[in-house]
């Protein structure tokens, strides 16, 4: 087996809050504890420090994160892989969710697993599929890692080989959510619920809104508005600025019944795999979720969620007030939640991945 270390470029700002950075540390640090030691490449980072970040983030401060400044957008990519080419070379393996690095590796004929975010926007609309699928058919792509089947369907559709394609839905750190308090029934007298990330009108927020107006329950959301964006937080819920992400368990432990609103003209809908998701099945609350295919692929109705109409805000009520009057369904699916959780944590997920790259 090769000693060298996994190598993982990417090209996620460590000063920003993106949900590519929190997967790409996530990934690298699962890695490493499964015993693939891995170096993770990011641009510089503006006004703060590796261990800093890293401990926002809730990731061991030993990992192996170098910043290399031709990383950065200002520069062509050529001379990141010019300066490390014989380290790359030399790699146990390399791994990148980042289609530009994945195109400049196979410039330079170096193998590597090209792990799949969102195969309609980036590979379809974005024009990368002819490019993506004719490196894997020659093998500099080895392994294809799309992180929902819809996703995979999509590739092996445009001519992937199905042999070597990995579907890994994204995953959860368990052990922070391990000392939640459990779900407590009695809230849903007057529940409340909480949002983190992004604050856009394509997120579906107005679920929020209206089961606040309506009285049902205090709705918090927690998160800043996209750059350039008008959107303006309803006077009817709770707005709270960004919280490190090392502090979002302990929001999820305050919510008691956890809403994912995603309607389905996102960008990403077709094929995303959203870390909210197994965040809301750690944090063992009863979970409404948008009946869309990509979350029927993680969550069954009234099994291990309430799937409803994206579009419908009274459908969204309608299922709040349902496990308001049945607080055996809702202990039901709180539990159900946690039980679905165990089956995607980061290390299940990255052990699953190097055993079929041969880096285990």
């Amino acid at each position: 087996m090769n000693q060298a270390p996994l190598i993982y470029p990417a090209r996620c700002r460590l000063h920003r809050n993106g949900a590519n950075l929190i997967q790409a540390l996530h990934v690298v640090e699962s890695f490493d504890r499964i015993g693939v030691p891995t170096r993770l490449y990011l641009p510089p980072a503006k006004g703060v420090t590796v261990a800093e970040r890293l401990r926002d983030f809730g990731i061991d401060e030993t990992l192996d994160l170098r910043l290399d400044p031709w990383l950065h957008t200002r520069f062509g990519l050529w001379p990141f892989f010019v300066r490390r080419l014989g380290e790359l070379r030399r790699a146990r393996g390399i791994f990148t969710h980042n289609l530009m690095l994945s195109r400049w590796l196979a410039r330079f004929g170096l193998k590597h697993v090209l792990e799949i975010h969102d195969a309609d926007r980036d590979l379809i609309q974005g024009g990368w599929m002819a490019h993506v699928v004719g490196c894997h058919r020659r093998r500099i792509v080895d392994w294809l890692v799309p992180v929902s089947r819809a996703a995979a369907k999509v590739l092996i559709e445009s001519g992937a080989d199905p042999e070597r394609v990995l579907v890994a839905p994204n995953a959860v750190d368990l052990k922070a959510y391990a000392a939640l308090p459990k779900f407590e029934p009695t809230r849903l007298d007057h529940p409340t619920f909480v949002y983190l990330g992004t604050l856009a009108a394509d997120r579906g927020l107005h679920v929020f809104d209206a089961l606040a107006r309506r009285g049902i329950g205090q709705a918090v959301l927690i998160g800043e508005p996209e750059p350039g964006s008008d959107y303006r937080t309803p006077d009817s819920v709770e707005s709270r600025p960004f919280v490190p992400h090392h502090e979002v368990p302990g929001w999820y432990g305050r919510t008691d019944v956890t809403l994912l609103p995603y309607p389905p003209q996102l960008a990403t809908a077709d094929s995303m795999s959203p870390m909210k998701l197994f965040e809301a099945l750690a944090a063992g609350r009863p979970i409404i979720a948008s009946d869309l295919p990509v979350l029927r692929e993680l969550l069954e109705h009234e099994k291990t969620a309430l799937l409803v109409d994206p579009e419908d805000v009274e459908a969204w009520i309608a299922a709040v007030r349902r496990l308001q009057s049945d607080r055996e369904l809702a202990v039901r699916l709180a539990h159900a939640a946690t039980e679905r959780a165990g089956d995607f944590s980061w290390e299940k997920r990255e052990e699953n991945i190097a055993r079929a790259c041969g880096w285990l």
